[in-house]
């Protein structure tokens, strides 16, 4: 597998320069000819191409991919064979892999957790809905990009895929070992199911700082996969941590896939109570076909106008805290239905001085003319 070095052609894409290399191939960052857009263009190892089936799993999915617009999953423009070579060009992203980021920073907060799981879920459900299911097969935290305002973009899907179909004839590993599910390691059917046991190891490894399972010999840390109960968790983090995000945890984290949660869907279910009002629902949004909207990019601001129009149209809170607001809030009328009480105040008044006149007068000329003439006599 040869390197490109900057101005270096690679078929209309020219090279700027390498962004990183992985167990799959090279990244770099080029730019396409005509149109002059940046992408990120991965150049696959030449072993993707030796299997007649691999590559084309591999080209299914990525044709698949290519055409969806969810905002957990990282767009896949074109996918090409050039000088022998598979070369993705997939869109470029800005921000850093969650490895970067629990290197830099350590744990998360069981909050910020709790939404990296819910989009990376969001995304699954969707490529696990396909027919036949599209299973990443090798979800860690390399593959899981942060960018601008926390939003998580899911890569590399397809590639386990096509290394699985070639798995007979070579020797690679089909997925990570510190992420790979018991029935990965055992080499029995996967599944949607194993993804989610992959997306629990990540769950647990956000909150802890950690993977459960540790050992500095693949041959114990295979066995501690498949055998050996997942630690429980520091009681400085279970202190925090909501009971219903903690039984959701083990569960991903279960041996047997009949006992993990079936489907992605159930996860993202699971965590909405517990995911931060109204700022994550973009990122869970459903996707929608590619052309159905002509959205921005979430780095250009766009004009006054349209940015107070969509904040006048933003739906209300519907949070507790919002809630409690409204209800103790003072209460307001318009100026119309003032006027209008207090004319109907004036009406009533005016009828009840009325009545209390008209009953004195019928009182007073319903005095018996007897009672007058005796006291003409007296006087």
């Amino acid at each position: 597998m040869r390197w490109y070095r900057s101005m270096d052609r690679i078929g209309e894409y020219l090279v700027k320069h390498l962004i990183g290399e992985g167990g799959m191939g090279k990244v770099y960052e080029a730019e396409e000819r005509l149109s002059k857009r940046r992408v990120a263009l991965k150049v696959l190892k030449p072993e993707l191409g030796r299997s007649q089936k691999g590559r084309e799993l591999f080209l299914n999915e990525m044709t698949i991919l290519a055409h969806f617009d969810h905002p957990n999953i990282v767009r896949c423009l074109s996918c090409s064979e050039i000088d022998g070579e598979l070369v993705m060009a997939l869109e470029l992203l800005e921000g850093q892999t969650l490895r970067e980021r629990l290197a830099s920073e350590g744990p998360l907060s069981w909050m910020a957790a709790v939404d990296v799981v819910a989009q990376v879920a969001a995304a699954l459900e969707v490529t696990h809905a396909q027919e036949p299911p599209i299973i990443h097969r090798d979800l860690k935290p390399e593959n899981l990009m942060l960018i601008a305002g926390d939003q998580v973009k899911v890569m590399d899907f397809g590639i386990a895929t096509a290394m699985h179909a070639m798995s007979k004839s070579t020797t690679h590993s089909v997925g990570t070992l510190q992420y790979m599910s018991p029935e990965q390691i055992d080499a029995n059917s996967v599944d949607a199911r194993s993804d989610l046991y992959a997306l629990g190891l990540v769950f647990y490894e956000m909150l802890v700082g950690n993977p459960p399972f540790e050992s500095e010999s693949p041959r114990e840390l295979l066995n501690m996969q498949c055998t050996s109960e997942p630690p429980e968790l520091p009681r400085e983090v279970r202190s925090q941590l909501p009971k219903g995000v903690e039984r959701l945890l083990f569960s991903l984290l279960e041996k047997k896939p009949a006992e993990r949660p079936q489907a992605a869907i159930e996860v993202v279910r699971t965590l909405e109570p517990f995911s931060v009002a109204e700022s994550a629902a973009p990122k869970t949004a459903k996707p929608q076909p590619t052309g159905a909207r002509d959205a921005k990019p979430a780095n250009v601001k766009g004009d006054s106008k349209t940015e107070t129009d969509s904040v006048a149209k933003a739906p209300a809170r519907s949070d507790t805290i919002a809630l409690l607001e409204r209800a103790s809030a003072p209460r307001q009328i318009s100026t119309s239905w003032a006027l209008g009480l207090v004319a109907v105040a004036c009406l009533l008044a005016g009828a009840a001085t009325y009545l209390v006149r008209a009953n004195g007068s019928s009182a007073a000329s319903s005095v018996p003319p007897e009672t007058s003439a005796k006291v003409e006599t007296t006087k």
